[in-house]
């Protein structure tokens, strides 16, 4: 009895042990690129600020609400081939934003290859444009009036700031809307 009873207490050991190991270990990898170490120094000028998408490094980095989108994109490794110009603006300034999704110029549909998809410009879409690629019928005039009422739309995640468009909506229609036109793209550099 007493065997099993100091058996159990070294496995309990060992197996507390290994756990601690293995959490350190993950710990060391969040914070590092491609195994190489990394340190996000936050001061009281900046925002933490995520990206998402066709860049080289998604996730969270620490940036001045004063520095633009092709700065934020600059610090994730830039974008990839894949990403789709006329669904950002590199100029952008960051200030409030607290997100950006840099959006594939193909959408992977459920089949087993990518399509090309042709993509709505919110900034000059037409309710009936919007509702072809998923917006309702009540979202579609709100996404229409809100741009006339307050301007173009300057990111992807300004569509959900329109009333009754939240992030199940975005993620629905994220790769079939952009802010511009191919031919007319400002900013294709990041």
């Amino acid at each position: 009895m007493i065997k099993v009873i100091i058996v159990g207490i070294i496995i309990t050991i060992v197996g507390l042990f290994t756990l601690g190991v293995v959490n350190s270990s993950m710990q060391a990898t969040d914070n590092a690129i491609n195994g190489y170490p990394t340190a996000q120094v936050q001061d009281e000028n900046s925002v933490k600020v995520s990206i998402t998408g066709q860049v080289n490094y998604t996730g969270s980095y620490y940036i001045s609400p004063e520095a633009t989108l092709g700065d934020l994109i600059t610090k994730a490794g830039g974008v990839t081939n894949e990403a789709d110009e006329t669904c950002y603006n590199t100029s952008l300034l960051i200030k409030t934003h607290t997100s950006f999704y840099i959006a594939p110029k193909l959408a992977t549909n459920n089949m087993c290859i990518d399509t090309t998809v042709g993509k709505v410009n919110l900034n000059s879409a037409n309710s009936d444009m919007l509702i072809d690629i998923g917006f309702t019928s009540s979202q579609a005039p709100s996404i229409v009036t809100y741009r006339e009422e307050n301007g173009s739309y300057e990111a992807l995640e300004d569509i959900m700031n329109v009333k009754g468009v939240g992030s199940a909506t975005f993620e629905k229609v994220k790769n079939k809307i952009c802010l511009t036109d191919p031919k007319t793209n400002p900013s294709t550099e990041a």
